[in-house]
This record gives C-alpha cells, sequence and structure tokens, in this order.
C-alpha cells in the first residue's frame, strides 16, 4: 500500500513539472552567394533551405555612386536576374539595400527565388 502511495505521489509531482513543448524560433534568410564565376541564390524561410544555382554574367562594384553594386545571374529555371545595392547617405553614414529586381521568369513555377522579390539580401562574394 505504501509502495502505491508514493507512486501516486510521484506521478503527481511528475505531471506537475512537465512543461508545453516551447517553440524554437526558426531560421530565416536571402543570400546570393558568389565564388568567381558560380553563384547560388539561397533562400531560408522557416528553417527550409532552398536554392538557385546560376552563372555569373555580369559584376558591377562603384564606390562613389548610388548603385554600389550590381550582379547579374544566368539560372537555367529563373532565367537573367539582377541583385542591385542600392546606397542611401543619411545623417549617420551610408547604408545599402541589396535588393532582387523583377523579371518575368521569377513567376514561373520551376523558379525557387520568385518568392524572394519583397526581401532583403545579404551577398557574400568570395570571388577574390
Amino acid at each position: 500500500m505504501q509502495q502505491m502511495w508514493m507512486t501516486i505521489v510521484l506521478l503527481g509531482l511528475l505531471a506537475g513539472c512537465a512543461q508545453p513543448q516551447v517553440e524554437q524560433p526558426k531560421a530565416n534568410g536571402s543570400y546570393l552567394v558568389i565564388e568567381n564565376s558560380q553563384a547560388w541564390a539561397v533562400l531560408v524561410s522557416d528553417g527550409k533551405r532552398v536554392e538557385e544555382r546560376g552563372t555569373v554574367v555580369d559584376v558591377f562594384k562603384r564606390q562613389h555612386s548610388a548603385a554600389a553594386a550590381s550582379y547579374v545571374i544566368e539560372t537555367a529555371n529563373c532565367g537573367r536576374v539582377q541583385w542591385l545595392t542600392e546606397r542611401a547617405d543619411d545623417a549617420d553614414g551610408a547604408t545599402t539595400l541589396m535588393s532582387l529586381h523583377d523579371n518575368q521568369q521569377l513567376d514561373e513555377a520551376g523558379c525557387v527565388i520568385g518568392n524572394g522579390l519583397t526581401r532583403v539580401w545579404t551577398v557574400l562574394d568570395y570571388s577574390g
């Protein structure tokens, strides 16, 4: 009887310690990765990663201009796609915004980066 009573008390204590699972934050991001003539446009949404592989067609970088950099890549599913860094000087210094510019093929079913039009992109250029 004493063993049964201890089991009930122990189960009651353990039930009070049980807590619901806390939802973990999931990764999100948009990246254009450049390495010499290869390129990858990577979208991470709710922890799921999709990418579109391509070839670098053109890279334009300029120090003292509203357009600080432009990257154009050719992909199999999305055609030619351009990312443009726009510079806006403010009181605290220069800020840049990397954005994906629309083309007709971004809406195609096979183009995985079409959902990235409204996102801010980070460019990782490992070309040296």
